[in-house]
């Protein structure tokens, strides 16, 4: 096949050469560009709010108590960062709103900007008390992750269960405190002393 009058193999490498350099000069020009432009400002993590001695009281429907979130030092973070909490105390009441079901407690906590999820950091202790009319249950564990709406809650730590009765060991745990049920997840270990008669 012959090339068009006028176009020679040397023409169209001195072109194909041209067009590199001129990607290259544009790929350059774009670079100094960027390295001219001043670096955007990092935003700032300080807390937007500090509330000292903080207590929210959630109410359900029918106006009677549902929750209550209590900790000495509240700071709400800049933009959809969330909330952290100093050593929160999280009690969640029968759905008449009077006796205290479930006390949970932690070192520091974390709250959702848009509040659906509750983290608890460190040693979390959660507490059913015989005032509450049902067995009195304590679990020891760290880094629980709560859902305050659906009375839920779960880790992956090693879980200790106390009763009455007996001991329950386990890594990692479920809870749904509505239902009164716990489902402890693996190596699941225990002690059961029965009463004395």
């Amino acid at each position: 096949m012959k090339s068009p009058p006028g176009v020679t193999p040397r023409g169209v490498l001195l072109l194909v050469g041209l067009t590199v350099l001129a990607g290259a000069s544009y790929g350059l020009l774009r670079w100094v560009e960027s390295a001219l432009r001043p670096p955007a400002e990092a935003q700032s993590q300080a807390p937007l709010l500090v509330v000292e001695r903080f207590r929210a009281v959630r109410l359900n429907m029918t106006g009677q108590r549902e929750y209550v979130i209590e900790a000495p030092r509240l700071e709400q973070l800049p933009s959809e960062q969330g909330t952290r909490i100093a050593q929160p105390v999280l009690d969640w009441y029968r759905p008449d709103g009077q006796a205290r079901q479930w006390r949970l407690q932690a070192e520091q906590g974390w709250v959702a900007a848009d509040q659906s999820l509750l983290r608890l950091d460190g040693a979390v202790i959660v507490e059913r008390l015989a005032s509450s009319g049902q067995t009195p249950v304590t679990l020891n564990t760290r880094d629980v992750l709560v859902r305050p709406n659906e009375r839920y809650a779960e880790t992956a730590a090693p879980v200790q269960a106390l009763t009455p009765g007996g001991e329950l060991r386990s890594i990692g745990a479920r809870a749904w405190f509505d239902q009164e049920r716990l489902e402890l997840l693996s190596e699941v270990r225990g002690i059961y002393v029965p009463p004395k008669p």
